[in-house]
């Protein structure tokens, strides 16, 4: 994966989708922005870039390297000289099933570039469901007056479903409320540096936790062992009037059962960000749900998205050339 003996560049493909917002796109203005930032690192690299996969294998003919939201596992198996794939997001489930990329096909992620506009995200989520904002949006759609009254934050249980960096962003965000963190974790251990929180437990014990939770808090990374977490069953343990927020993956929620809860009144709100489908059909009947908010998946998006990842893979290039170990790669068999 170092540069050859004869002074050849490190050849890196960068694949944009056009339907996606303007600040992720990876294009050669992109490109030129990030290389002012690390100018010494950028001369050692021959990019190329994409759209939609137009020419993606073409490129691929030649490529050390490839950064990518998704792509054909064909195409990338059968690429002569590439050894390395950078994901555009944190969540690879687009990837999935991760075992059928060839073996010695590093796969690095870009978590950790959201959790400064995650924390500012939860931190308004949390006050809107603890103030009961969902219910007085839904009283201004039906024009009735509803006055609402809230206790004071402090003190109210947050549980935090996935403690990675949008997890402890979260986390982050309610303790700077006073609020009382329970994190959930697959080992009921927290990894070195991570945020603090009151009290950890390994997954298996989420169905002990949820009855104590104010606001559940869905952070996961979607696999087949949490697909469909927070189901029917499992937001029936739910106090009444807690509250759910998704800042994850869709699929981790049952959306069936968490709008039948809220129109019996039983979840006291919701503020959705991410959906098993997106954009979220017009005739979906989310968009309509009393005391739930939907966000268009922007919790931890942000204007400059495409230089944080190209700084972040930058900083691995960097290791790479070094011989250092890589940041950020992606666990085969845990799926993240």
């Amino acid at each position: 994966m170092n540069l050859d003996a004869t002074g050849r560049r490190w050849r890196l493909h960068l694949e944009s989708r056009r339907a996606q917002s303007p600040g992720t796109h990876l294009d050669a203005q992109a490109w030129a922005r990030a290389a002012e930032r690390h100018p010494s690192l950028a001369a050692a690299v021959e990019p190329s870039f994409g759209w939609d996969g137009e020419t993606l294998d073409a490129a691929l003919q030649d490529a050390d390297g490839l950064i990518a939201w998704s792509f054909p596992k064909p195409l990338v198996n059968a690429a002569p000289r590439l050894r390395w794939i950078h994901t555009t997001g944190a969540g690879v489930d687009q990837l999935a099933p991760l075992s059928e990329l060839r073996e010695g096909l590093v796969l690095t992620n870009s978590s950790g570039i959201h959790s400064d506009r995650a924390r500012e995200f939860s931190l308004m989520a949390l006050l809107m469901l603890h103030s009961g904002y969902p219910a007085l949006a839904t009283a201004q759609r039906e024009h009735r007056w509803r006055p609402l009254l809230a206790p004071s934050v402090r003190g109210s249980t947050l549980l935090v479903v996935g403690y990675g960096d949008v997890g402890q962003a979260i986390g982050a965000a309610a303790t700077s409320l006073d609020m009382r963190v329970l994190a959930v974790t697959r080992s009921g251990e927290l990894a070195p540096g991570s945020a603090a929180a009151h009290e950890v437990a390994a997954i298996d014990r989420l169905d002990d936790l949820l009855p104590r939770a104010d606001i559940v808090a869905l952070a996961a990374p979607l696999t087949p062992a949490t697909r469909n977490l927070l189901d029917a069953r499992r937001q029936a343990l739910m106090r009444p009037g807690a509250c759910v927020l998704n800042m994850a993956r869709g699929a981790l929620l049952d959306h069936d059962a968490l709008l039948a809860r809220l129109r019996a009144g039983q979840c006291g709100g919701a503020v959705l960000d991410v959906f098993d489908r997106e954009p979220l059909p017009a005739d979906s009947p989310i968009w309509d749900a009393p005391n739930l908010i939907v966000t268009p998946h922007v919790s931890c998006d942000v204007p400059d998205y495409a230089q944080r990842v190209l700084d972040r893979w930058f900083d691995n290039f960097g290791r790479l050339l070094q011989g250092a170990p890589l940041a950020n790669i992606v666990d085969r068999e845990r799926g993240y």
